[in-house]
């Protein structure tokens, strides 16, 4: 079994963290507590942690500029100064329908936002979509999801993965990398007895899925074979995302969203972050590029 350690034990717990995120600039990792309403980012080199406050809840966070960040709220993308001293100021705001939220974001190889959203009613119908950020408006690509999720690319910018949880099943799209557009949509895995959230693409290709559900990172090769299996001592585990000086440390999200009193002290570090080192390291990601 490969070794996992917490990032750091002294971290508060997140109610259903997620949107792992490497700024490798300045070394810091960025998550969010979607129900929680926090962004957080932790200085690897400096072991400094700080939270940020967020008007509604918050599905991610790319860093802008130098002090700020474009954050994925409620309805919309906003930006936000680091020091929580100012009031969101809205970037791309959608009309959505009652019962929805933005979901899982992810930026392609040249910095193009993609955007899911969730319909979050007790009983969902597949009336969410996903989004992509094109002259500054969230342009609604395709619908008929209930949980639009996580979002990667091959190495290439070729090929295109979306995670679709409610289907536990994780798409593929040829994709158009100068142009944003998709293409040959195909069954790329469909899983039993756990759902895919966040995922990552490594530098080889490999796709990295976390399982909601799943007490896991299930690894992908390229044509859909689970080659290995990260073990988590937490049921819901909920993104990933490859940083660190050689970038080669996947940074794992967790949640104890859902979980009764039980299981919470079955499970006592659900909520945390956890980091495994890898042989090979992941692709160099910027973020986002506003455009």
């Amino acid at each position: 079994m490969r070794a996992v350690d917490l990032l750091d034990d002294t971290l508060p717990l997140s109610q259903l963290s997620e949107g792992a995120f490497w700024d490798r600039a300045s070394g810091t990792l960025l998550w969010v507590d979607i129900l929680g309403q926090r962004i957080h980012t932790y200085d690897l080199g400096q072991r400094q942690h700080v939270s940020l406050a967020t008007p509604s809840s918050v599905s991610f966070a790319f860093p802008y500029g130098e002090n700020r960040v474009i954050a994925g709220l409620q309805d919309g993308l906003y930006q936000m100064e680091r020091s929580g001293e100012s009031r969101a100021e809205p970037v791309a705001l959608l009309d959505l329908p009652h019962e929805h939220r933005l979901n899982d974001g992810q930026c392609d190889p040249r910095g193009r936002l993609w955007v899911g959203t969730i319909c979050t009613a007790d009983d969902p119908s597949a009336t969410a979509a996903l989004y992509r950020l094109e002259n500054g408006r969230l342009q609604e690509v395709e619908g008929g999801y209930v949980n639009a999720n996580g979002k990667g690319w091959s190495p290439d910018g070729k090929i295109m993965y979306h995670a679709d949880t409610s289907r536990s099943t994780i798409w593929q799209y040829d994709y158009d990398l100068p142009t944003g557009g998709l293409s040959g949509k195909r069954v790329f895995v469909s899983l039993d007895n756990a759902s895919p959230d966040g995922l990552c693409v490594d530098s080889q290709g490999r796709v990295f899925a976390a399982l909601y559900g799943g007490s896991a990172v299930a690894v992908f090769s390229p044509r859909g074979e689970m080659i290995d299996r990260i073990e988590l001592p937490v049921p819901n585990v909920t993104s990933c995302t490859f940083g660190g000086d050689d970038h080669r440390t996947l940074f794992i999200t967790t949640a104890y969203d859902g979980l009764d009193p039980q299981q919470r002290n079955e499970f006592p570090f659900s909520g945390q972050i956890f980091t495994t080192e890898m042989d090979v390291p992941g692709q160099l990601n910027d973020g986002l590029k506003l455009v």
